[in-house]
């Protein structure tokens, strides 16, 4: 009887570990495709809105600027409040400006609508992956494999944004790039609000508010002075005013972080090794892998004449990226921590090795071992790395870390595209020995991670 009972038990834990996983992936496809879907239809929106490019890249801006400065946030609304609740509140929110960016009037409403999406993709991903461990009972292995395919999951929607969003503009209209999050978001609220089991709080009743305004500001203004630096240049007045005002609120942060009793960042983690090391690494690789993505895009359609589906065409080969994060899941029973992350990293950084040579002759067929592997590198790498992270902290504290670490992410790939896109804004020529330049630094960035790996993690 007791086996029975122990068999049922274990039975209804697969299921809702299984139920977990699909809530959470819907709530990361949206996030990821809404990164990738606007860049192809921008054209068509300006023309439908007459926007001039300025109006067009706070599209763009927008929902980054939002996304990045609400991630802590919405990681420490997750311990506090749990995480289904603020998970399932940022599903509503997303699919809600949604529908308002698809039926907005003008390109004002339009951004703000894009703004909205912003906070709630930031409600969304911290939480997502704090269920996603707590489903996983404290099992590691268990983890992995899901965060896994909860990564691979998003990377090809992520990789066929562009498809996707070429598809539906050129079918239904750029509005339709906005409805198909709709139905996406109301089924991952009706699977969380139906099978998902609510995630430790923390038992603090007190609420760091001051902190929380603080990193919000201090998150806003860092992202838009790279978002801006990479338009007006890093010597610009108004780009500098901003970094200083930045670092000025960061500073008000982490002053505030050591003065209140209950803090919503527990400066103490980053006393920790593998915590600090993990959050390097997340910079580093977003830095590097977004960057480079937004350097090919460029270098397919300015130097190689490619039209925007198919430069996203181009970038197809990067849905390799499910099949290495589900190989990580498997190396994770066979290897340290160390050893998966030093691989993803050495073998992103010979990638970019070979993706040094590139010039404005150089064939798409040269080209795509490149993408592959710097796919493959990436892929392996990076559910390592959100599992590390969420493994380092208290269970009531995972949707904070794996918040610090998305935020990292997000400033990191800031940062790649705000420098890697200086390096290619002049013509043919200059464009290609650019992206040559920026496959270097990116070399040389890996090969650093792949040292960090070996000592700190």
């Amino acid at each position: 009887m007791k086996d029975i009972v122990r068999s049922q038990a274990g039975n209804n834990q697969a299921s809702r570990a299984l139920w977990t996983l699909a809530a959470t992936s819907f709530g990361f496809v949206v996030v990821q495709l809404d990164v990738t879907i606007v860049n192809v239809a921008m054209p068509q929106i300006g023309i439908s809105m007459d926007s001039d490019m300025a109006g067009l890249q706070w599209l763009v801006n927008a929902y980054t600027l939002t996304f990045a400065s609400f991630l802590l946030t919405a990681g420490t609304l997750g311990d506090y409040f749990g995480s289904r609740r603020i998970f399932c509140y940022g599903l509503i929110l997303f699919g809600f400006a949604s529908a308002a960016c698809a039926f907005a009037p003008n390109i004002l409403i339009l951004v703000i609508a894009r703004a909205l999406q912003g906070i709630g993709a930031a409600l969304i991903f911290p939480t997502s992956l704090s269920l996603l461990s707590h489903a996983s009972a404290g099992d590691a292995n268990a983890r992995h494999h899901a965060i896994g395919w909860w990564s691979a999951i998003g990377g090809v929607v992520s990789a066929m944004g562009p498809v996707i969003g070429g598809a539906l503009t050129d079918w239904f209209g750029w509005r339709a790039i906005f409805l198909v999050n709709v139905p996406i978001c109301l089924f991952g609220l009706w699977a969380c609000r139906t099978y998902v089991s609510e995630t430790v709080k923390v038992s603090s009743r007190r609420f760091d508010l001051s902190g929380q305004i603080l990193a919000v500001l201090a998150l806003f203004f860092l992202t838009r002075s790279i978002i801006e630096a990479g338009s007006l240049g890093w010597d610009n007045r108004m780009v500098i005013l901003s970094f200083a005002l930045a670092a000025i609120l960061v500073v008000a942060f982490m002053a505030n972080e050591m003065l209140v009793t209950e803090p919503m960042l527990p400066l103490g983690l980053f006393r920790r090794k593998r915590f600090t090391a993990t959050i390097v690494l997340g910079g580093i690789m977003n830095m590097t892998f977004y960057g480079s993505i937004f350097v090919l895009s460029i270098y397919f359609q300015r130097a190689r004449d490619y039209t925007p589906v198919m430069a996203g065409f181009a970038l197809l080969p990067f849905t390799i990226i499910m099949l290495a994060n589900l190989i990580s899941a498997r190396l994770s029973l066979r290897f340290t921590p160390r050893v998966t992350v030093l691989v993803g990293f050495m073998l992103s950084a010979f990638a970019f090795v070979m993706l040094y040579g590139i010039n404005a002759t150089t064939t798409y067929w040269q080209i795509l071992p490149a993408l592959l592997l710097l796919a493959f590198g990436a892929g392996i790498g990076t559910p390592t790395l959100i599992s590390m992270i969420i493994g380092s902290v208290e269970p009531q504290r995972s949707a904070t870390a794996s918040a610090i670490l998305n935020t990292a992410r997000q400033v990191g790939s800031a940062i790649g595209v705000a420098v890697f896109g200086s390096f290619i804004s002049g013509e043919v020529i200059d464009i290609a020995t650019g992206a040559a330049g920026a496959f270097g630094i990116s070399a040389i960035l890996r090969f650093v991670g792949a040292l960090i790996a070996i000592f700190w993690l």
